[in-house]
């Protein structure tokens, strides 16, 4: 069977691109996230041998991607582990059609012992080879045509130019082919946007880049818009009727603009706000607290295309705190605007002088830089750079979560870009996480499974505390392709007496983290719910590169209360008396109780008792079952396991009212001790 570890091998190697019959390239972005659902139930399934569950998942999964090779395949195997065997080789043969041709896995997969019993598999394992000898391609997936255009025209996403692409780490997107094939002659003095004083004469001697093959992306309906005329050559992303009636215009960046070699330079505005009920939040919020929505990011951001979202709806007063996760550095965030008009006002300010820079580029550097995929890393070091009033790059002040165009030296800005030669072009480099403990499920937290990991990206690691330990550790790697690179880590956002750094080898390549609890905390007047840790690479002569981050996001909606030895005393989730305390129902259920823990003499876990808001208790054990009876000596006699469920509450628009509740029951497993 495909499998866990096949399945995805197949993926990584291949990085399938995918058009469903029936369906627009512009539906994948709605259809993706169902087909991880699927993976996971699949997964899952696997893993307890339940082949009747696996079945169906494959399934359905077939119907929502009905030319997709693997998910026929997974059908074929679990039809031949239930000894359907003439049901089995018909789904095999479509896997095949479809352009499942790996031999070795036909010949090998144990899933399939009941088919190559079959008189008839080896004519499949025959039509397998033929498909072989085509090629690698599958013959099923759209092949997208680059749209050939003039530089300054419109570039038009269509679904004859568009194909979707995906990889199970970096997440689905889509890719657009165009192919600039001449340009209007333009005159330096053209240029009129930020800094032409500047960057003119650098025009005229053919010194600076221009403008000429980068890309504008609005992806707000116009909400947002760069003065065009400024910016000759300048390049606008449109996007046709289907796409539009997919929704794929809108929100977060979806998509890649490419030649078909390297993809071009990029910069895209949005400032809309996403939903209007729970999940409500801006697109930083979407990115910083959603796998997929991260990978995607990364994915994009590796790929030269740099984004603006305005994130004020998630540090409005309303709030009395800003909600993100944590820092990234794939895109910029703003958050200046009360009203819309300022947002988008902000959002345009950075855009254009993010285009002048691009401007000012040397074509040599230019050129390397869009090669390397490096637009965003280096932009993202020029503007911390250049940020009024910060004289220490590796300290807080040079990597706010948020920037505004008026904090930028923006003068010095587009000399420094126009100045960069290649060697100066920053260091790529990866962090990751080496070793960490993470909590137990009913145990330490009670929310969703494997849910302290909200995501790892090779330019950043984001976690939300759940366990109930004082201090969170973890080891962390940072890695580089190029040689004499050293590492400084340092704290961005957090209380430095609860944060220690330890580097574990001289070039700070490895570092051990230690954070202790924070809670909900107050820094430079703005109530912060996450802690940041930045790590830069450094190059004799050079500046720092850009920076990657290691966030650990805290709750709000639970109090909790440590004692003098670090051990947890209690956590209250209940709302308090003051009214509803607004926490992302992504990351977090409300939990209507209090628990209470209880320790041994030796200072061991024992349990912990909970109360409700109505004021009925309960007693658990050290193994959070809960406590039925108990001896003459008051130790756990018969317990049940309990397990955790979400549920909606009545739907209120409040965005200050809390939706979800996590719900308690007891299972049917029940112990005498």
């Amino acid at each position: 069977m495909i499998g866990i570890k096949r399945y995805l091998s197949v993926l990584m190697v291949l990085g399938i691109a995918i058009a469903v019959s029936g369906q627009s390239v512009f539906d994948m972005p709605k259809l993706f996230p169902q087909h991880r659902r699927f993976l996971a139930e699949f997964v899952t399934a696997l893993q307890e041998k339940n082949w009747l569950t696996a079945e169906v998942v494959a399934r359905s999964a077939v119907k929502i991607f009905p030319n997709d090779a693997n998910w026929h395949y997974n059908v074929a195997c679990v039809c031949a582990r239930q000894s359907r065997v003439a049901e089995g080789l018909e789904w095999l043969e479509k896997a095949i059609r479809l352009g499942f041709k790996d031999l070795k896995q036909l010949q090998e997969d144990a899933d399939l012992m009941a088919l190559r019993q079959s008189a008839r598999f080896p004519e499949l394992l025959s039509l397998a080879r033929q498909q072989a000898a085509k090629g690698t391609r599958n013959e099923t997936l759209n092949a997208a045509l680059a749209q050939p255009l003039f530089f300054g025209n419109e570039a038009v996403v269509t679904a004859e130019n568009t194909q979707w692409e995906w990889h199970p780490v970096n997440g689905g997107y889509m890719t657009s082919l165009f192919a600039f094939t001449g340009a209007r002659k333009v005159k330096p003095e053209a240029y009129a946007g930020p800094f032409a004083d500047l960057i003119r004469p650098w025009l005229r001697e053919g010194s600076a880049a221009g403008n000429a093959g980068d890309l504008y992306v609005n992806r707000d309906e116009d909400r947002t818009q760069v003065a065009f005329d400024d910016f000759p050559l300048l390049t606008p992303v449109v996007y046709s009727e289907d796409a539009q009636q997919s929704v794929a215009h809108v929100g977060m960046a979806n998509g890649v603009f490419s030649s078909g070699i390297t993809p071009y330079a990029t910069i895209g505005t949005s400032a809309v706000a996403l939903g209007s009920t729970a999940f409500w939040r801006s697109i930083p919020r979407l990115i910083t607290t959603e796998a997929e929505a991260d990978a995607c990011a990364f994915r994009l951001a590796q790929q030269n295309q740099l984004y603006i979202y305005d994130a004020s709806v998630d540090c409005s007063e309303q709030q009395d705190a800003e909600l993100l996760v944590g820092h990234s550095a794939q895109f910029f965030a703003t958050a200046g605007g009360r009203a819309p008009a300022e947002a988008q006002k902000e959002v345009e300010a950075l855009a254009e002088l993010l285009l002048a820079g691009l401007a000012a580029m040397s074509p040599e550097t230019k050129q390397e830089m869009l090669r390397r995929g490096a637009l965003v890393p280096t932009f993202q070091m020029l503007v911390r750079q250049h940020l009024k009033g910060v004289n220490d790059y590796c300290s807080a002040k040079a990597h706010p979560l948020f920037f505004d165009a008026d904090q930028i030296d923006g003068a010095a800005f587009v000399t420094a870009a126009h100045r960069m030669r290649v060697a100066d072009l920053p260091v790529m480099f990866q962090v990751a996480a080496r070793y960490e403990t993470m909590p137990r499920q009913y145990v330490d937290y009670f929310d969703a499974p494997n849910s302290e990991r909200i995501s790892d990206t090779p330019w950043s690691i984001k976690r939300v505390i759940r366990g109930k330990e004082k201090t969170r550790k973890m080891t962390v790697s940072a890695v580089s392709a190029e040689p004499n690179v050293t590492y400084k880590w340092f704290v961005v956002n957090g209380m430095a007496d609860k944060i220690r750094i330890r580097p574990l080898v001289k070039n700070g390549a490895l570092a051990t983290i230690e954070v202790d609890y924070h809670g909900v905390y107050e820094q430079a007047g703005v109530k912060r719910r996450h802690v940041d840790i930045a790590c830069v690479a450094l190059r004799k002569g050079q500046p720092a590169s850009q920076p990657c981050f290691i966030s650990f996001r805290y709750l709000a909606n639970e109090q909790r209360v440590y004692d003098a030895n670090g051990r947890i005393e209690s956590i209250d989730y209940r709302m308090p008396e003051t009214g509803a305390i607004y926490e992302d129902p992504a990351l977090s259920a409300f939990k209507n109780w209090r628990d209470d823990y209880r320790y041994d003499a030796a200072g061991k876990l024992k349990g912990w008792e909970r109360t409700r808001a109505d004021g009925t208790q309960q007693s658990f054990d050290a193994h959070g079952r809960r406590i039925l009876e108990t001896s003459s000596t008051g130790e756990a006699k018969k317990v049940v396991e309990v397990k955790y469920f979400p549920r909606m509450h009545a739907v209120d628009t409040d965005r200050a009212t809390l939706v979800i509740e996590l719900l308690q029951a007891d299972t049917e497993r029940v112990s005498t001790l």
